[in-house]
C-alpha cells in the first residue's frame, strides 16, 4: 500500500507547526509496512531547524514505514541540502556559503564528548553570538549538555537529534534538541505516583532549578542557566513533551497550551536574540571585577 501525506505549507517555531508535526508523527506511527510519499508541493517555507524534529519522527516510523520525499519547492530543498538534512536520504550536500545553518546531527545519547564538540564548534562561533567570557561560554554549553544528558537519563533513548538556524534579517538563531522515549509528563507522574499530572504542568515542574525525577543526579541546572541567559538575552525557550507544550519568552512570560495528540519524546527549543549587546559573565567574574 501507498499513502501520500501533504507537508503544512509552512513549518515555523509555533505551537500550530508543532502540533502539526505531532499529527504528522501520530499518522506515521499508525502504519505498517507501507510506502508513505511525504509531498512538499505546498510547503513554501521552513524553518530548518525543526529538522530535528522532523528526523526524529522519520526515524522513529522508517521500521514500519517506508519514506519518501517529493514536490520539494527549490528553496525548502535546499535549506535541507545545506543543513545536511536531506544527505541522510540519498540527496547531495549544498555548500552553506552564508553560514547560516548548524548542522542537522543524530547523536547516540551517550555521545556527550561529540555533541559538546558540536556545541562550541556549531553554535558557540557562530557569526553575531552574543558575546561572552571563557568561563560563560563553557557554563553554558554545559547547560546544554545537561539537556542532551537528560534523553540517556530520563527518556530511555538511543539518539538524540540537534539542529540550528540563522535568520540573519530577524537577528534571530534557534537551536533544537530532540529525544524520542520516556516523555516528561510520564517520569513526572511515576516520581510522583500521581497519574492526572498533565503534560505542562509535569515540564513546569521539570523546568525549575533542582528538580529531578532520580535519585542522586542534580537537576533543572541545565534549564536554570538556559532560562536566566533566554530572559536577559529576551529570546524564548519552548518545551514540547507528551501533550504538553511550554513557552518562555521576553520578561519571563510562561505560556502553556496542550495538545489533541502526543509526541513520544521531549522538544527543547532555544531562540537567541543575536543583536544582544550585552557581555555575558559568570557571577564570580562580576564579582571580581567589583572588588578588584
Amino acid at each position: 500500500m501507498s499513502t501520500i501525506y501533504k507537508f503544512p505549507s509552512e513549518i515555523k517555531n509555533s505551537y500550530e507547526s508543532f502540533n502539526n508535526l505531532i499529527n504528522m508523527h501520530q499518522l506515521l506511527g499508525e502504519l505498517f509496512l507501507e510506502n508513505v510519499d511525504i509531498d512538499f508541493a505546498k510547503t513554501s517555507y521552513l524553518e530548518a531547524n525543526l529538522s530535528a524534529l522532523m528526523g526524529a519522527i522519520f526515524d522513529s516510523t522508517d521500521v514500519f514505514v517506508n519514506i519518501n520525499f517529493c514536490n520539494f519547492q527549490p528553496k525548502v530543498k535546499t535549506i535541507l541540502q545545506k543543513n545536511d538534512f536531506l544527505c541522510n536520504y540519498g540527496y547531495p550536500k549544498v555548500e552553506d556559503l552564508y553560514s547560516t545553518t548548524i548542522k542537522y546531527k543524530k547523536f547516540k545519547a551517550i555521545d556527550t564528548q561529540p555533541f559538546y564538540q558540536y556545541i562550541s564548534d556549531e553554535l558557540l562561533t557562530k557569526h553575531d553570538f552574543p558575546s561572552m567570557s571563557e568561563n560563560f561560554k563553557k557554563d553554558f554549553a554545559k547547560s546544554l549538555l545537561e539537556i542532551f544528558v537528560n534523553a540517556y537519563i530520563h527518556a530511555n533513548c538511543d539518539f538524540v537529534y540537534t539542529c540550528g538556524q540563522y535568520f540573519p534579517n530577524k537577528k534571530d538563531l534557534y537551536f533544537t534538541i530532540v529525544n524520542t522515549g520516556t516523555t516528561i509528563k510520564q517520569n513526572v507522574c511515576e516520581y510522583f505516583n500521581d497519574n492526572s499530572i498533565t503534560g505542562t504542568r509535569a515540564i513546569n515542574w521539570a523546568v525549575k532549578k533542582d528538580t529531578t525525577t532520580k535519585q542522586g543526579i542534580s537537576g533543572g541546572l541545565g534549564f536554570d542557566t538556559v532560562r536566566k541567559f533566554i530572559n536577559l538575552n529576551k529570546g524564548s525557550l519552548q518545551v514540547i513533551s507528551d501533550n504538553g507544550y511550554w513557552e518562555e519568552n521576553i520578561c519571563g512570560k510562561i505560556t502553556m497550551q496542550e495538545f489533541s495528540k502526543s509526541f513520544d519524546g521531549t522538544v527543547v527549543n532555544l531562540k537567541i536574540k543575536m543583536d544582544d549587546t550585552q557581555n555575558y559573565e559568570t557571577v564570580d567574574e562580576q564579582i571580581g571585577e567589583l572588588f578588584f
